[in-house]
């Protein structure tokens, strides 16, 4: 299962991961949750039922859609649901903006640090990134979008490369 794990980061005393489930990229929590991305976000509200054992209560979750709680996120402040929300590109559901559209919780997914080191995971482990490939009803053609842009990069790279293996310097 490790080898399906393609970030982490700990945020208030617990262990977020980006991960590859049959549900596509994924992010979960190892105190339990998870849920897919392109389709999730943040939300403070107490939800009708909780996830797991025990009462929901108001605070913090990580949803999917709008209602649906999947991670609780006890004691977490504005610095930390900012913290979260830019790590693994999850939307901050307010009442103003109550369910944004799935593009624009795509593309703020696309933009994180989740999403470059998934993009990293792919090609470091493309077997497994391929039989996955076809799970992506919430991210839809992650696995074309991060082998073309891991192509463009290996590309700059080896353009840098060779300037500065041509001038000795690279400033021209």
């Amino acid at each position: 299962m490790r080898n399906r794990v393609f970030h982490q980061a700990t945020i208030a005393g617990l262990t977020f991961e980006g991960v590859m489930t049959a549900s596509g990229p994924s992010v979960a929590c190892q105190a339990g949750g998870g849920v897919a991305l392109g389709v999730s976000g943040l939300r403070q509200f107490q939800p009708e039922t909780a996830p797991h054992r025990g009462e929901p209560r108001f605070g913090w979750w990580v949803v999917k859609y709008r209602d649906e709680a999947r991670i609780g996120l006890p004691g977490f402040g504005p610095a930390h649901i900012r913290r979260l929300s830019d790590e693994f590109g999850l939307v901050i559901l307010t009442e103003r903006d109550p369910c944004p559209a799935d593009r624009t919780r795509q593309h703020y997914f696309f933009t994180s640090p989740a999403w470059d080191a998934l993009r990293q995971w792919v090609a470091k482990h493309p077997r497994i990134a391929k039989a996955h490939a076809e799970y992506d009803p919430y991210l839809p053609s992650w696995h074309e979008r991060a082998m073309a842009e891991a192509a463009v990069l290996r590309a700059q790279s080896r353009l840098c490369a060779a300037r500065v293996k041509g001038t000795g310097h690279g400033l021209d």
